[in-house]
């Protein structure tokens, strides 16, 4: 079986790291569990491909002035399957996002969808969760009891 998971590299503000972590502590707490900060990059990207592409692309044009993206380059694994959120979402933007490279339009779309994950409802935020368990499946580092948990907790997590 070859890799299943890898790094992905944020370049965040004090501001930006602020943001990663309250979609993480909002995300663990709706879940009601301990969780990888992989997966709420994961599910950020996966709740961004439902937000319009004028909103995303916007954001993506805002971004410096958003005092998120920063010179603190941080790590975050993730399965590897996330590069496909990524792709997904290169292509809807279309050539002009993806000028710079993958790498550089990775970077930016992280924090974006951080930016829409934090904006999401609770509904939203379960719905990209209960899609990254699909998508992801065995590659996630989430416990087994929360693999069947998942399916007794309410829609909202509660």
């Amino acid at each position: 079986m070859g890799r299943v998971s890898r790094t992905f590299k944020l370049k965040l503000s004090p501001a930006g790291v602020e943001l990663f972590l309250d979609c993480h502590c909002r995300l663990g707490h709706l879940v009601n569990e301990l969780l990888p900060f992989g997966n709420t990059l994961y599910c950020a990207l996966l709740h961004l491909e439902r937000v319009d592409t004028r909103i995303i692309a916007d954001g993506l044009k805002t971004l410096k002035e958003s005092g998120l993206a920063g010179d603190r380059v941080c790590f975050v694994g993730a399965p590897l399957s996330l590069t496909e959120t990524t792709s997904r979402l290169a292509d809807r933007l279309g050539p002009a996002a993806q000028r710079r490279g993958p790498a550089a339009l990775n970077s930016r779309l992280f924090i974006v969808a951080l930016k829409q994950f934090r904006l999401a409802s609770p509904e939203a935020i379960m719905t990209a969760y209960d899609e990254m368990l699909v998508q992801a499946g065995d590659c996630l580092k989430v416990g087994k009891t929360l693999r069947v948990r998942r399916s007794e907790l309410s829609p909202i997590g509660q």
